[in-house]
């Protein structure tokens, strides 16, 4: 999986520089966020949710939580192709304020599935195929905090171990609680 090998190590790089020392690393609060868009290639919209502890370290402050995001598309004739990826997700603020700029990556697991409905006379068969695999998913958010609300964009790449790699922009809002 070396779409895997990489997202790990860009993690203990993003972590090696972002924590100073170990004192610096508590909690500061959590987030609680929504994202739907569009992705490019074969699956269509999605919508998901995600929650994130965020850890001051002393110049950017590390995000480290959950994510799960599903696609769905319909395909030629009555069928069907879903994605469905959920995971890790861990990020470093890079710009806070009045432009709140984020570099994240999530990684975990995904299921590919697809429904093919053939018919012929007054018989109806439907095809189910799913596979298994791994992602990691880099991308970059760009948006606003307005308080204990935050709206943005995100660009992110889906890299599937198997299965069709995509490109895909999700609008996103969320909340903070806590600090």
């Amino acid at each position: 999986m070396p779409g895997t090998r990489l997202a790990h190590r860009i993690f203990f790089i993003v972590t090696l520089f972002a924590f100073p020392s170990a004192e610096a690393a508590h909690a500061q609060g959590a987030e609680f966020s929504f994202h739907g868009g569009q992705a490019l290639n074969e699956y269509e919209r999605g919508g998901g949710g995600g929650v994130i502890l965020n850890l001051p370290s002393g110049i950017r402050t590390i995000h480290v939580g959950a994510r799960a995001t599903y696609h769905l598309s319909t395909i030629e004739g009555d069928g069907e192709k879903s994605l469905l990826l959920y995971g890790v997700d861990a990020g470093v603020t890079l710009v806070s304020s009045p432009i709140l700029v984020r570099a994240m990556m999530g990684i975990g697991r995904a299921q590919d599935s697809e429904e093919t409905v053939i018919r012929e006379d007054d018989t109806r068969t439907v095809i189910t195929r799913t596979t298994d695999t791994y992602y990691a998913h880099p991308g970059v958010m760009i948006g606003m905090s307005l308080g204990i609300v935050f709206v943005g964009l995100e660009g992110r790449y889906i890299s599937l171990d198997k299965g069709v790699s995509t490109s895909a922009v999700y609008a996103t809002v969320g909340f903070k609680v806590g600090r």
